[in-house]
């Protein structure tokens, strides 16, 4: 490649066809059957071998459907040329999580950078390993009516931010990217349960990007799942109105790591390591007054410097601490098994699903020379 090409654009490799999930994880179950696991377990302290040295280099094949600014400190890290500088190559398959998952679990990718979903619980349950190794954001507590990416509804269906009335949805058509699965259609289904329904009580229907937008504005649809950048358009309308977003602390959006990237502790920690870099010295406190920070995430997302600015103000820990990430898991898994879409009828451990050891190491391990 010349010169000129970006960092960002040297990471995005091209995007590989679709595959199906199922057969896929199968054919990995098969492959990786002679293999020692990784355990998994959670420790007070990480191995001393999971810390990088000066000879730890390699290359991390990770996905993602799309530049979104909850993936900040992989995107900064990217395009800072931060992962070069530590000798890491990440290489980027811009892909969705399901068309991904099969493609991790054979190895053929190391990781995702994703929202948890029904699809990591099944591969989890069926033997496929994958774990939660770092949390992105986490959301706080915000005052209604902040213009967020989540679901959003018109004032005269719902009323004003602060006056909601939920119960006006009964029977309304609610469009999410998912058709209500995951992660979104627990923020709808807990919004509605505080209004004595639940999300059984919508129809809901599947849209992406600006369709939902218009869908909204133009009444086709009653509420809907705005994604970023988005919500900065939406809140230009006096007549749309926020009703659900993330709850406050771990959002589900996180990096899921395959047995090629558990195998590479040392790796996977200097993997951590450049996303904590950045992360504190691009995205602490109120990064969008930051000239510099604002320029590279507009080039990083692709979007406009005045779209980074006037989004809502994201929360990233440069510990990316577990903390919560368990209990997210169950109550998450709690909420897939009722709406049928897990494989299995036990709920699988939370610490199956997670593992603490490489951000354990982040917090004891010291950078390499």
């Amino acid at each position: 490649m010349s010169g000129s090409t970006s960092p960002m654009d040297r990471a995005i490799s091209r995007t590989r066809a679709g595959v199906a999930v199922l057969a896929l994880v199968a054919a990995a179950l098969t492959g990786c059957s002679s293999q020692q696991p990784t355990t998994g377990e959670t420790t007070d302290q990480a191995p001393s071998e999971f810390c990088p040295t000066s000879e730890t280099t390699g290359t991390i094949k990770i996905s993602m459907s799309s530049p979104l600014a909850v993936f900040a400190p992989l995107l900064l890290g990217i395009e800072t040329g931060a992962f070069e500088e530590a000798g890491i190559d990440i290489q980027i398959e811009r892909i969705s999580s399901a068309q991904s998952l099969p493609m991790v679990a054979q190895g053929q990718l190391d990781a995702q950078i994703t929202s948890l979903s029904a699809f990591h619980f099944n591969a989890i349950q069926s033997g496929v390993e994958l774990k939660w190794i770092a949390p992105m954001d986490l959301q706080q507590e915000l005052p209604p009516g902040t213009p967020v990416p989540g679901y959003w509804s018109r004032v005269d269906v719902v009323g004003p931010a602060d006056n909601l009335d939920l119960m006006a949805l009964k029977g309304a058509t609610v469009s999410s990217p998912t058709g209500g699965t995951g992660v979104g259609g627990k923020i709808l289904d807990d919004a509605l349960k505080r209004f004595g329904l639940t999300i059984n009580d919508v129809n809901m229907t599947s849209l992406v990007g600006p369709d939902a937008l218009v869908a909204l504005e133009n009444g086709a649809v009653d509420a809907a799942w705005i994604a970023a950048p988005l919500e900065v358009e939406a809140a230009k309308n006096p007549e749309l109105v926020p009703i659900a977003g993330y709850a406050p602390g771990v959002t589900g959006t996180s990096i899921i790591a395959g047995r090629s990237l558990l195998d590479r502790p040392q790796l996977l920690v200097r993997f951590l390591q450049v996303l904590s870099d950045v992360t504190a010295k691009y995205l602490e406190g109120d990064y969008r007054a930051n000239p510099e920070t604002v320029k590279l995430l507009a080039s990083a997302q692709e979007t406009e410097e005045r779209i980074v600015r006037e989004s809502a103000l994201l929360d990233f820990d440069p510990t990316f601490s577990m903390e919560g990430t368990a209990e997210f898991a169950e109550e998450l898994q709690a909420f897939l098994m009722e709406r049928g879409e897990l494989e299995y009828d036990e709920p699988i451990s939370g610490t199956e699903v997670i593992d603490t050891r490489y951000t354990e190491a982040l917090a004891s391990c010291a950078r390499p020379e």
